[in-house]
């Protein structure tokens, strides 16, 4: 099989039939289209393989056919980008693309000869998830790509297996790690310092300041240990990436969890207040949410905070994101805000409107700081 053979393959394989849903597209079909395309009785599914395995290929000099080729592997979503297509063609030693045949490949697309940075940004994300999803489930990159690849066979939807296939892999492997005792230490930390504070009304006065004091305490603290355990030094994505400094990827692992633990927390609050309000007493299973989806939340965004940053100014420094590190006083500044108005708060009407006009406070100060 040769470089090109090999590439058209693998193009053809990546490709979907147009008129056959969540088919791929045979040797067969192609030759078909390539017909379509011309206008002519088109090629066998023999000519196809005989491409794909060597035996032959396009004539440099029949230009028409292999920019036919390449449209539709373009059309049926196999080949992609302008830099995809011109890799094939030096892999056959055919020329490069013109500006007159670029157009007429993507012409589907208006802008596909820009479709680049729009593509390498999907992937980019996609491998993004990729890495902390093989993070969360404690097995390799490599591994994670094997057991999705297993799970794509088979018929629509794909998605139960891969769940199944993740989950079967972490019972069939499971014994508790460093890591996952690590991460039930830090959410059983969490539940002692934060409970108390949405376990109001308050005994008294000193009560709600120790309760607020723990909570202050605790969004300072997790979100460091949250981006601590958060390894960003053996990602596969960020060893990748070629200009990284290390120092502001760890800084905005840290930034992103303290915005994941404080949003986490501000989803919940309103909870405790409404079953206040409906005259409920402190409920154990809202408190197991209220940490559960601050450490979840701590430990999303601790992934996607500098992995945005990076796509937004393809480098990672404090002039395009140091703003956002207010974040940090958000934790203590809350508790001093609810301590202060504690009464106010706990009013069904007043405390709805003072937390709004508080978090329009905050969202007011942020725009304009970042502008």
């Amino acid at each position: 099989m040769t470089a090109f053979g090999d590439a058209l393959r693998k193009f053809r394989q990546g490709s979907n039939d147009p008129h056959r849903l969540n088919r791929r597209l045979t040797q067969e079909r192609l030759g078909d289209l390539i017909g379509e395309e011309m206008g002519d009785l088109g090629y066998t599914g023999a000519a196809i393989s005989e491409w794909e395995r060597g035996k032959s290929k396009p004539s440099p000099d029949d230009r028409k056919v292999l920019i036919a080729l390449m449209h539709i592997l373009y059309r049926c979503s196999g080949l992609q980008t302008v830099s995809e297509a011109e890799q094939l063609l030096k892999l056959g030693n055919y020329r490069a693309l013109d500006e007159d045949e670029t157009r007429r490949i993507f012409q589907d697309n208006p802008n596909g000869i820009d479709a680049e940075e729009a593509v390498s940004k999907e992937k980019n994300s996609e491998r993004s998830a990729s890495s902390w999803l093989a993070g969360m489930f404690s097995i390799s990159q490599n591994e994670l790509n094997q057991l999705l690849t297993k799970a794509r066979e088979g018929p629509e939807p794909f998605w139960p297996r891969v769940l199944a296939t993740l989950m079967r892999s972490v019972s069939d492997q499971f014994s508790p790690s460093m890591s996952t005792i690590l991460w039930i230490v830090v959410w059983l930390l969490t539940m002692w310092l934060i409970s108390p504070s949405l376990r109001f009304p308050f005994a008294d006065h000193d009560a709600a300041f120790v309760a607020l004091c723990l909570y202050a305490g605790a969004s300072l603290i997790i979100p460091l240990l949250v981006g601590a355990l958060v390894n960003t030094k053996d990602s596969e994505y960020w060893k990748a990436q070629s200009g990284v400094n290390p120092f502001f990827l760890r800084l905005y692992t840290y930034q992103g969890a303290g915005i994941g633990f404080n949003v986490g927390y501000f989803l919940v609050f309103p909870l405790s207040l409404g079953r206040y309000y409906l005259g409920f007493g402190p409920i154990v299973w809202l408190e197991i949410i209220a940490v559960t989806v601050s450490v979840a939340l701590g430990s999303m965004a601790a992934h996607v905070v500098p992995h945005n940053l990076w796509l937004a100014y393809k480098q990672l420094t404090l002039r395009d994101g140091g703003i956002f590190f207010v974040v940090a006083f958000m934790g203590p500044l809350w508790a001093f805000f609810f301590l202060e108005y504690y009464t106010t708060l706990l009013h069904p009407v007043l405390g709805i409107i003072a937390i709004l006009l508080a978090l329009a406070g905050v969202i007011i100060f942020v725009n304009k700081k970042s502008k």
